[in-house]
Order: structure tokens, then C-alpha cells, then sequence
């Protein structure tokens, strides 16, 4: 794909708020996006998620989740915003050890967080 076409649709998807497929042509493109011919056709919306996936592979916070541990965690928030709390903890018991992983909690919503740390606590009342 030429950067031209990648960066208008990764722009039309930005404004879309459709930002999970832009962030993946943005890290498909990546190498060529970070150039700076390149990087000022994004608009700014879409420079602001290009710096926030740049901060996000300086601190290594990117690398070291897989594609399922995120779906896994996104999959719980989502439960979790609907109030189907069986469901969310189900998976939650499925996955111990990724909730306590410092990243996993950084991607947990609040409401997420604080309801993982009860059923943690739980677990090890119960234990």
C-alpha cells in the first residue's frame, strides 16, 4: 500500500473513532509512518496515537502482551462496562496470572481494576 493511501485511511479512521483498526495499519506501516515526510499527513488525532504506540514500545509496555492477552483484557473491560460480572469473572479465573501483570493492570478500565483486585483478594481469602 502506498503511504499516501495508508495515511488518509488511517486519518478516516481516526475521525471515525475507529481507533483499534487504525492503530493496526499504524503499526503495519509503522517504519515508514515515523518518517517525517510521512508523518505530517496524519492529522492530529492521528499523531497523538502514533506518540501514544511510541511511548507505549519505549516502555515496553507494548511487546509484552500478545495479541490474545490483549483481547483477553479488552474482553474482560467490556464485560465488565455491561455488568456481566459471571462472564468477566469467569475469564478473570481462567487468567490469573495475567491480571496480576503489572501491563494488564495498566490497560484495565478503573471500574475493571478495582473489580479484578476484589475477586484476587477474594481468592486469597478463600485459599
Amino acid at each position: 500500500m502506498k503511504i499516501e493511501s495508508a495515511t488518509r485511511l488511517i486519518n478516516k479512521m481516526v475521525i471515525e473513532k475507529n481507533y483499534s483498526r487504525a492503530r493496526a495499519l499504524i503499526l503495519q506501516e509503522w517504519k515508514r509512518l515515523i518518517e517525517v515526510r510521512n508523518y505530517h499527513l496524519l492529522n492530529d488525532n492521528a499523531k497523538q496515537l502514533v506518540k501514544i504506540i511510541k511511548e507505549e514500545k519505549e516502555s515496553g509496555a507494548f511487546d509484552s502482551l500478545t495479541t490474545t492477552e490483549l483481547k483477553i483484557l479488552y474482553i474482560v473491560n467490556q464485560n465488565i462496562r455491561d455488568l456481566q460480572l459471571s462472564v468477566a469473572k469467569r475469564i478473570y479465573s481462567e487468567h490469573p496470572s495475567l491480571f496480576e501483570r503489572a501491563e494488564a493492570k495498566k490497560l484495565l478500565t478503573a471500574d475493571a481494576r478495582f473489580i479484578c483486585e476484589s475477586w484476587n483478594k477474594s481468592n486469597m481469602v478463600s485459599n
